[in-house]
């Protein structure tokens, strides 16, 4: 059993099994963890008000994951370089990209400009895992992000608008509001209560 913890507050272990050295941190804390740190937490005990959103890269790439409550072993990310202690009802908002156009795997890049997140770049038909592109608390005010798809064989930008996240209290869940600025060349579908699948269905550049 894990050790007690505050409900806003969360412990990490540099052991598995909440074992070896505590490190504690709390709601609202944006960590890039420190040089001597990197890769080395292995277990996270979390209070039941709080949420853990980590990277496995500095860069808010590679791995991502989210801890809630007593978690003995987290060596599923594979290093731990960043994470944000969040409210535990906060949504963490996830694309994964698809190409229909009949493109090679990862001829596409979908780059998206995140608040609370950073730049975001995923590649087109590149595995079955979800990205992290932004984050809503709870009846929070709406997110716009810019994005952009790129041909990554031309180098050219195919399309570049934005998104438009908001929070439907009915629902409890996080909407894609669609406006002008909606790239043409996507569409989206829900997979979850604030994940989508973004596919692109013309690869013809805006004029």
């Amino acid at each position: 059993m894990a050790p007690s913890v505050d409900a806003t507050a969360v412990n990490f272990y540099t052991k598995k099994d909440f074992e070896g050295d505590k490190f504690p941190y709390s709601i609202g804390d944006d960590i890039s963890v420190p040089t001597d740190l990197n890769d080395k937490f292995l277990s996270v005990n979390v209070g039941v008000a709080a949420k853990v959103i980590a990277w496995q890269h500095y860069n808010s790439t590679g791995i991502y994951k989210e801890w809630t409550g007593e978690n003995p072993d987290i060596s599923e990310i594979e290093g731990l370089s960043r994470f944000k202690v969040v409210d535990n009802d906060t949504r963490a908002i996830t694309f994964i990209f698809k190409d229909a156009t009949g493109g090679a795997d990862k001829q596409y890049s979908l780059k998206l400009n995140a608040a609370d997140v950073g730049t975001i770049l995923i590649y087109s038909n590149d595995g079955d895992d979800y990205h992290l592109v932004g984050i809503m608390p709870s009846g929070g005010p709406p997110v716009v992000t810019a994005i952009y798809v790129r041909d990554e064989s031309t180098g050219v930008y195919i399309a570049t608008g934005s998104v438009f996240f908001q929070w439907n209290s009915a629902s409890k869940q996080v909407d894609i509001v669609e406006s002008d600025n909606w790239p043409p060349q996507l569409k989206y579908e829900r997979s979850g209560p604030s994940s989508f699948i973004v596919t692109l269905i013309d690869n013809k550049p805006s004029e």
